[in-house]
């Protein structure tokens, strides 16, 4: 998959794109089908995507970008907050000269493309969230073990709870080799600015349509997180993968993608 960098100021972003290659101060072409723009979860990178990616780019301007201390993009410190990182994908669609796109955002990225939804609404067409509830519940438990990971006290955890109740350990390997590329305090950040997102309060400004699509066996964010999401927005509608847990778009990738591209279709034909 084509890889570039948008540098803004002093801050490299790394994304991967479909379509034809470029030179490398200029934008990949956005202008074929709808432009879907993929955010990756909570520690993760664009290389989680690559199944989305292979699957739109017939059709589609597909792009997926690290977020600042991700995968490969630059910076020792992620976003502090929704907002911050919100505006990083905001300037980055600028930067890129994208079309209103369509935003597929797993886990806490799903709050962040509503915030770009709710902050520039001119530049999002519809907004798509995985594994996302109304309002993160987090246990504080999680966030006390990745604290001692931080401090050294603890080793990485590569245990089971992304996954649904028969887990590939293909996929598992997969997941684990690309968290464990992003420092775990930057993952730490992206949990505690999901937990103190302000999102939910206006979910009912947010204008474009939105589809929320859930894993079944999702333990991180069970269905009634995704339900709650659905009731407070205006224009949405659920999508259910059976069988599938948190990191439901690498198990179940053609359910996922079928959803995904049926919304972006509709949204495209609109």
């Amino acid at each position: 998959m084509p890889t570039k960098y948008l540098r803004r100021d002093d801050q490299a972003l790394h994304y991967l794109h479909t379509g034809a290659t470029t030179l490398p101060d200029r934008p990949p072409e956005t202008s074929r089908g709808a432009c879907v723009v993929f955010l990756h979860g909570e520690g993760g990178n664009a290389a989680l995507w690559s199944r989305e990616l292979a699957h739109f780019a017939a059709a589609h301007s597909a792009l997926a970008l690290d977020l600042p201390a991700h995968g490969r993009s630059s910076g020792l410190d992620g976003p502090a907050s929704i907002e911050a990182a919100a505006t990083v994908v905001t300037d980055f669609l600028a930067g890129i000269a994208a079309p209103p796109a369509v935003l597929v955002g797993h886990g806490f990225a799903g709050h962040v493309a509503l915030q770009v939804a709710l902050a520039g609404a001119d530049r999002v067409r519809g907004v798509v969230t995985l594994g996302t509830a109304a309002c993160a519940a987090i246990p504080d438990d999680a966030i006390d073990k990745l604290r001692l990971v931080v401090r050294g006290r603890l080793g990485q955890q590569f245990d089971t709870p992304y996954f649904g109740a028969s887990p590939d350990m293909n996929v598992m390997r997969e997941w684990w080799g690309e968290l464990v590329k992003t420092d775990p305090k930057v993952r730490l950040s992206d949990l505690l600015a999901y937990r103190g997102s302000t999102v939910a309060a206006r979910l009912g400004e947010v204008a474009c349509p939105v589809l929320v699509v859930a894993g079944e066996a999702d333990r991180m964010c069970p269905r009634a997180g995704a339900e709650e999401l659905v009731a407070a927005l205006r224009h949405a509608r659920l999508a259910t993968i059976a069988d599938a847990g948190h990191a439901l778009h690498l198990e179940k990738a053609t359910e996922v993608n079928a959803a995904i591209e049926t919304f972006v279709n509709e949204q495209a034909a609109a």
